[in-house]
Order: C-alpha cells, then structure tokens, then sequence
C-alpha cells in the first residue's frame, strides 16, 4: 500500500496542493467474462459520481456555481483550457501569441476541432462565444472578464484576434471559457459544447448524464459514460458509496475511518476562502467596528477543528495558501479571538449589549450548517443573538447571492485560476460584490494589479489589497479546508486543479 497523507491535524504543512492515496478494491463493476473462443468487446466503463444539489444552470456563460463548473467543464472546451499547476495551455486554440503591449492576442485555431453536435468549430463560433460574454451581441454581458475586449475579428479561416482597450494581466487566464456554436441559444436546455464528453440528459433532482465525445481532437482517459446523481444528503451519498453505487463521492473528515482501506483516498487544498459574510450597506455591518468585533468574536481555529476535523487551514484575508505566491501568512491573526477587544468596539459603535442577527445559509452541505452552531455559541459571547435560517441552494443563490437579501451568510468562495478573480469579489462596482464593500482604496490598487504587466509588482499590489481586507473585514475570513474524495479503486489518475473540476479524461480504469 502506498499513502501519502499530510496527517489529521491541520495537515497543510506545504501550501502547494497536496495529494493523498491509499489503494484499495472494491465493488461497483462488473466485467464479462470473455468466452473460451473469441474474446469478448470490453464492458463500457462507467464512472458513477454525486453532487450535492441541482446545477445552477447548463449554460456555461450563466453559471455561477463552482459545483456546476466541477461536471460541465467535461463538456465544454475553450481557446485555452486549465492546468492542475494553475496555470492554462492550448485548447480549442493550437497556439497563439500576445502582443509585447499586452493588447493584441491572436490565434490559430486547430484544423479538426468538432462540437458535439457534429459540426466543426470556426472561427465564427469564437467570435460569437467572446461577444456573447462581452455583450456585444445584443445582449445583456454575461462576463465581465471580457469588458476589456475593444474589438475581435477573423482575418482567415483559423485566426482569431482580440485587441484590448488596455492591458489586463489576467486576461489570458479567462480564456478557459466555454467556446460554444454562434448562433446556439439553447445552452440551458441542451449544452452543446466542443469538450471531452457530450452531454446526454439532465433530469433535475436526479441525475446528470455525459458520454465520451469520440471525435474530441485530445487524448481522453477510459471513461465512457459519466452518471452524475444528485444526492443532496451527505450521508446518503457516503451510503451509496459504500453499497457500492458510486465509484466517486465526496467522505466528511468525521468519517474518513469508515472508508479507509476499501477506497482510493484523494485529499488536496480546496484553494478555497470559507467566510462569514456580512451584508456591508446594512446596519449594523456599514460600521467597521461591529465588523472587526464578530472577527475578534470567532475563533476560527475551533472552527476547523469541530467542522473539518482539523483538515484544514487558518486564513487572515481572502487568500488561500494554495497561491502562495500571493498569500500573505503574516495576516493570519490579525484579529485573534478576543472577547474583551469585540466588547469594547460593540461599545463603541453603540452596540453595548449586542444586537439580534439572522444568519441565511444553503443547507446543502453540513459545512455550513455545522460553522452556523458554532458561530452562534461564539456570538452569543459578545451578546450578539443569531438566529440560523436554513434555505434551499436555488434560493441562497438568488435570495442571497443575487438580491442581496441578507444579514449575514456562509460560503466558500472557490478557486481560481488567477489573483485577480478571487480578489475583486470586494471591488464596489463588481456585479457580484453581493457583500456590498466599498473601499476606494482597494478599488485603486486592484485597478493597478489588473493593468501591471510586471509579476512582482503584481503580487505586491495585491497583497496590499489583502491587507486592507484583512484590517476592514467585508467578511470574516475563516478557512481554506480540504477535500476528501473517496474512489472505486479500479479508477485511477484523479487529478486536483486550483478550481473544482473533476478531470474526467485524465481517469484510468484497470479491471479486477
């Protein structure tokens, strides 16, 4: 047996991702047995996975939710598609080149890249996908990653240019986007995409189905048919792994024993920022003071030691140690647990005897409701009374997420694949700033960090934006925690990414 394992108790020792596995057979295939004269056509392979609720929404330029992008990233591809280290590599595009000014990105599409569909892709379907995120198209823009795009043309059958209205040092780290057919708008029936697996049907509450695309232009794993069930109870899912219905299920740390030794263990950092967020243009959370007092309140450290069985690691701003080359460690602990120091600023914003809060959470993973029982009791400490309302995932993402509805709320906040996205979450003009900061100061240095096309000036503009989040706290910020997934081991090759993405292709599969 061979395991590679950082231990139980805050196991991160290196901010690098980190993968953990331990071998293991167990039952959930059945291959034929081949006849005594002619060998037998191999069984498909089938790769049975859970994922805790409904997807937002098919279409990849109208998808919010990390969970979703985890399945349907299998079925789209873009001009540059993700890699496990961070970073982006050609995809739809053979190669291309950016201009010395950092304005001018061009092309070269493959020769036989094909849609699901049947159809090639042309440079006509890129030019509709980038338009269409930048609504240029007549519609509303759906990303605002691409508002820096001036102008995009085709001058032959395999080039395509994009010119910037000024540089954006992120800009080729979003070009992992969905490339789908120009003139398609029915996505969110029935995605039609030029990825590794094709998509067969959606039944909500039940089950997602994708199967292996054969005319994709790269190399696929052994993985013929993807079942992905909705199965929005935690210990349902463990159940079903363990009867051997899924071969891929996420494991609670508080379970991890039970199935050790039968599975194949991957653990690796979620490269993900789990806050209490705070509703910053309603009182009482407009005033700093009340904010730096529930971080002073919150011990983040019985956080990660009662929800993630200590699985996971302390953060000071909205950065996790899985870009260490933008985490700032000195910021952990900038407001310690300190019940004396959030009295007094209760005190001085006028809250001396605390105040009444409701906490809105999605109750589709314990996570949240677990952190909420602990955030109440350390609350009440300081006289802030917090009652926990539970709703469905579909209404946190509209209610909350979308309307602003909220006092306070949880989540985690996933990866991604540059600084820039995990950090202008807290830009005033952001569309998706749902926790309402504001903070001119932060809005300059990120505007600098996008527009710096030197590395080390990069990385310290941001820093300096963490540390305005870290002394202002739009959010408590709490932890990045690890995954555990649990895995049939005939499957091999389960490949982490600094953003939630289950890499099917990269899935090998051996036969007992």
């Amino acid at each position: 047996m061979i395991r590679l394992s950082a231990g139980r108790r805050h196991p991160i020792s290196s901010p690098r991702i980190a993968v953990a596995v331990a071998l293991l057979i167990v039952g959930g295939h059945t291959v034929p047995a081949t006849g005594s004269r002619e060998p037998a056509e191999p069984a498909p392979v089938t790769l049975r996975l859970a994922m805790a609720a409904d997807p937002d929404s098919l279409d990849p330029h109208r998808s919010s939710a990390s969970m979703t992008e985890q399945i349907m990233l299998n079925v789209f591809d873009g001009l540059l598609n993700p890699t496990p280290d961070g970073g982006v590599e050609p995809g739809i595009a053979e190669s291309y080149t950016i201009s010395p000014d950092g304005l001018t990105y061009t092309f070269t599409l493959r020769p036989e890249v094909y849609f699901h569909s049947g159809n090639p892709v042309t440079t006509e379907d890129v030019v509709f996908t980038i338009n269409r995120l930048r609504g240029a198209d007549g519609g509303p823009a759906l990303s605002s990653e691409f508002d820096d795009v001036e102008e995009i043309e085709a001058p032959d059958s395999r080039t395509v240019v994009i010119r910037l209205a000024r540089p954006n040092s992120s800009f080729e780290k979003f070009l992992y986007r969905a490339i789908v057919p120009a003139g398609y708008y029915r996505q969110a029936e029935k995605p039609i995409g030029a990825g590794p697996y094709r998509f067969v049907e959606y039944m909500p509450q039940n089950r997602i189905v994708l199967e292996r695309f054969d005319r994709y232009y790269g190399e696929t794993g052994d993985v013929d048919r993807v079942i992905v069930r909705i199965i929005g109870d935690r210990e349902a899912r463990l159940l079903a792994l363990r009867a051997g219905e899924l071969d891929l299920a996420d494991v609670p740390t508080d379970r991890l024993g039970e199935v050790e030794g039968q599975f194949r263990i991957v653990t690796a950092l979620a490269n993900s920022v789990f806050i209490l967020g705070m509703n910053n243009a309603r009182a009482p959370f407009n005033d700093p003071r009340v904010r730096q007092a529930i971080s002073h309140a919150i011990d983040r450290e019985e956080i990660i030691d009662f929800v993630f069985d200590g699985y996971g690691v302390e953060l000071g701003s909205s950065m996790s140690p899985a870009m260490p080359e933008f985490f700032d460690e000195g910021l952990v602990g900038t407001h310690k647990p300190d019940l004396d120091a959030a009295q007094q600023l209760l005190e001085e914003a006028g809250y001396p005897d605390g105040f009444p809060v409701e906490l809105r959470i999605s109750g589709h993973s314990p996570i949240y409701t677990n952190t909420a029982q602990v955030i109440q009791q350390q609350l009440a400490r300081v006289g802030i009374r917090t009652r926990i309302q539970v709703i469905e995932w579909s209404m946190w993402l509209s209610d909350v997420y979308t309307n602003r509805d909220f006092q306070m709320t949880l989540i985690d906040f996933t990866g991604k694949l540059d600084p820039y996205p995990v950090l202008r979450r807290y830009i005033s003009d952001f569309r998706r700033n749902f926790l309402n900061y504001e903070n001119e100061a932060y809005d300059e240095i990120m505007e600098r960090a996008l527009r710096s096309p030197d590395p080390e000036t990069r990385a310290r503009l941001y820093m300096q934006a963490q540390e305005i989040l870290a002394i202002e706290v739009p959010a408590v910020f709490i932890a990045d925690y690890q995954f555990i997934w649990a895995m049939d081991g005939r499957f091999s090759g389960y490949t982490p990414y600094p953003l939630f993405f289950h890499d099917v292709r990269k899935l090998r599969y051996a036969p007992e």
